[in-house]
């Protein structure tokens, strides 16, 4: 599962997710962080890796802990909340809903 040293990449200090924790939102950013998770192909029957599991389960509360931030600092909320409906979106298409 080579996402996961991509996705670990992202949550660094120079990634898109270390950007988000000092409220920079990039648009372009987040159209290839987005990419990055569309990316993600996980069998149904596969043995999911803990840190895989790890880097995907938190991004959606990460992601609601940044958004006053991101908006005092980038300002613009609606692009931020699509790109946050969006993860939603992606993380239940890779992992499936209950």
């Amino acid at each position: 599962m080579e996402f996961v040293g991509q996705l670990d990449a992202e949550w660094d200090d120079g990634g898109f997710l270390g950007q988000l924790r000092r409220g920079v939102f990039s648009k372009d950013g987040a159209v290839k962080f987005l990419q990055l998770l569309k990316s993600i192909e996980i069998p149904d029957e596969a043995m999911v890796p803990k840190r895989a599991l790890s880097l995907l389960w938190y991004l959606p509360s990460f992601l609601l802990w940044q958004r006053e931030r991101v908006i005092e600092l980038s300002g613009d909320a609606v692009a931020f909340d699509r790109f946050v409906i969006e993860v939603h979106n992606i993380l239940e298409d890779v992992l499936g809903v209950p």
